[in-house]
């Protein structure tokens, strides 16, 4: 159950507000409108997606 709920919580990362997220961001030099979409998409969405395959494999496998 842990690492359930380490995985899910791993979306919250890549929220706007994160100081890893503004850093890159001044690093890069992107504004913030035009890159965060790319970011929503291999951070939110990664996470999400492998935290259903989990989900999926341990109910067929009864790992919980």
């Amino acid at each position: 159950m842990h690492r359930i709920t380490t995985m899910s919580a791993g979306t919250l990362d890549a929220l706007p507000h994160n100081g890893t997220v503004l850093l890159l961001l001044q690093i890069s030099g992107l504004p913030h409108g035009e890159s965060y979409p790319h970011m929503v998409m291999t951070g939110i969405v990664s996470c999400i997606i492998a935290l259903v395959a989990v989900l999926l494999l341990g109910s067929v496998f009864g790992s919980f």
